[in-house]
């Protein structure tokens, strides 16, 4: 993941390597039922454009889309060649996020954090 110009990737473990490869990728998410996957998409896409320019958020939203097959969605091809007219702004966008997840703690001490905040020694 670390190698490429775009990862493309599917299921959540791929999912998080990508977002730490700090390189544009598109999700293909697992389909769940009542489509909760696209509200899962979309609350990702939310919180990972944040702060990307307009037009380059929405263009990364309607790849994601296509690239999921999402009904009402435009088609992959157009989505694709709008996605890589953009791909420096959403590589660099990448790379500002995988910092900004750096700043986090990691999984272990938030959960022991956590727990000491609820348990009693």
């Amino acid at each position: 993941l670390w190698s490429c110009a775009v990862n493309f990737v599917r299921g959540e473990d791929s999912f998080v390597r990508a977002q730490w490869a700090a390189r544009p990728f598109a999700w293909h998410i697992y389909p769940q039922v009542g489509e909760a996957h696209v509200a899962k998409l979309d609350a990702f896409l939310d919180r990972f454009c944040d702060g990307l320019e307009p037009a380059s958020a929405a263009t990364l939203c309607r790849f994601h889309h296509a690239w999921n097959g999402i009904a009402g969605r435009q088609a992959l091809g157009e989505a694709w060649r709008e996605f890589a007219a953009r791909q420096a702004a959403v590589a660099a966008h990448a790379r500002a996020w995988c910092r900004v997840l750096a700043t986090h703690g990691d999984l272990a001490t938030g959960l022991v954090s956590a727990a000491a905040g609820v348990i009693e020694y």
